[in-house]
């Protein structure tokens, strides 16, 4: 699992969105208030000087205009900045704030009783800020960010910590939980609370889940015993009737003994194969040649070949060994032979052993091309099919448990079908 898909991570990277947006948010409202104050006070000075320069104007008509590091004043419309004389042209005498390029503007605008020219008074606020202010606003923002998401991301890591801890011991019990010996009061040993219930539902679902491997041992149980002894009885019922002079010599007879013995030794095959599905395998898996098996599925399976003309033959490029029981392997090619000879009228049956892979390709009926994503399901069979439908979904079942990967293609208009099984190189030496 990717560490952005944990829900720790989400948490935490929650938390942090969310603390960072609130200081963000605080920082905003901050700046604005302060910057709504800080244009009061600069208005409430600039009306000062106004006033004081009226005042002092009125008694001595010789007081020079107002200046300071500052303040800058213009004599006249004229003198001011382009950039600057649209915005205040039209201004009555008062102190005003008009929205400048960029920031606002502080003007006072002076009109003398005794002058046909307006003054006008800036206030030089970028020289102000930039002198009596060691950083920029926005630094100002980025730093307090910095300063408080860094002990906030250790704090929340920590915190994150805690919280989980007990999911975190939770998960780990549950690894280490075998369905088929569950720790009695199991949930008792949580608290009430999130963490209990959830216990709680696992080991309800844990306890249904051996309640269900229960079952199915005891199905396979019987079912090997109950059908195999049935079977043992017709086999050798038929292998008695089969040595019978009358049936010998009587075509009519042997025919049909002929089919119920094929039928038995499908039957059989069938059985051990879903008995060996059903087991749950452990433990490490030996190795097993290939070749061997291969040649003895094609053996096993002859007789399905009888009275056809068809050439069943086997291809050994590399004899690899694959990391599977050689039971399960039969099972696998075993199914795929059968297929090939079954709807094989005429032609041949390859098998190839390569490298990394098992083909089988026959010059048979061929498979649709829209029932090719299809025949590896359940009762999935073909139109000419006498079977049960149940031999590409066995194989591919086997495929998926092994790891191995399944390859069927096939051409119904030119005839024959090509299935292969892909083995990883490190499954097989």
């Amino acid at each position: 699992m990717k560490f952005y898909q944990s829900i720790r991570f989400r948490v935490v990277a929650g938390i942090l969105l969310f603390g960072a947006l609130l200081l963000t948010l605080n920082s905003g409202i901050t700046f604005f208030i302060m910057g709504s104050n800080m244009s009061k006070m600069v208005g409430n000075l600039l009306a000062t000087e106004v006033d004081t320069f009226l005042y002092k104007y009125e008694k001595d008509k010789t007081t020079p205009l107002p200046h300071s590091k500052y303040m800058q004043v213009y004599t006249g419309i004229e003198k001011i900045s382009e950039k600057f004389r649209g915005l205040v042209r039209d201004l009555p005498p008062g102190v005003h704030v008009v929205k400048g390029p960029g920031h606002p503007v502080h003007v006072g605008v002076i009109k003398l009783s005794d002058k046909a020219q307006r003054y006008y008074m800036f206030f030089r606020g970028r020289e102000f800020f930039e002198e009596n202010s060691s950083l920029h606003p926005r630094q100002i923002l980025l730093l307090s960010l910095a300063l408080l998401l860094i002990p906030a991301i250790v704090m929340v890591y920590f915190f994150s910590r805690a919280v989980f801890a007990p999911v975190s011991v939770l998960m780990k019990q549950v690894k280490a939980l075998n369905p088929e010996n569950i720790p009695s009061r199991f949930s008792k040993k949580h608290p009430k609370n999130e963490i209990g219930m959830l216990t709680e539902t696992i080991e309800k679902a844990m306890n249904r889940i051996n309640e269900f491997i229960r079952r199915e041992k005891a199905f396979t149980r019987d079912a090997s015993h109950e059908l195999r002894t049935p079977l043992t009885i017709v086999k050798g019922a038929v292998e008695i009737m089969e040595q019978e002079t009358e049936v010998e010599a009587n075509p009519l007879l042997k025919r049909p003994l002929q089919r119920i013995s094929r039928s038995v030794r499908d039957m059989e095959n069938t059985i051990e194969t879903f008995l060996w599905l059903a087991r749950e395998e452990s433990g490490e898996e030996e190795f097993c040649l290939v070749a061997p098996v291969a040649e003895k599925a094609i053996n096993d399976n002859r007789y399905l070949l009888d009275k056809k003309n068809v050439e069943a033959s086997l291809s050994v490029e590399q004899n690899k060994s694959v990391r599977v029981k050689e039971e399960v392997l039969y099972i696998a090619i075993a199914n795929l032979v059968r297929n090939s000879f079954n709807f094989t009228s005429r032609g041949t049956v390859k098998v190839t052993v390569s490298e990394n892979s098992l083909s089988v390709e026959d010059t048979g009926v061929g498979i649709a091309q829209d029932k090719i994503a299809l025949v590896t399901r359940s009762h999935t069979k073909g139109e000419d099919s006498r079977g049960f439908g149940v031999g590409l979904n066995i194989v591919s079942r086997l495929c998926k448990r092994y790891g191995w990967r399944l390859d069927i293609k096939s051409d119904p208009e030119q005839s024959g079908t090509r299935v292969v099984i892909f083995w990883d190189a490190e499954k097989a030496r």
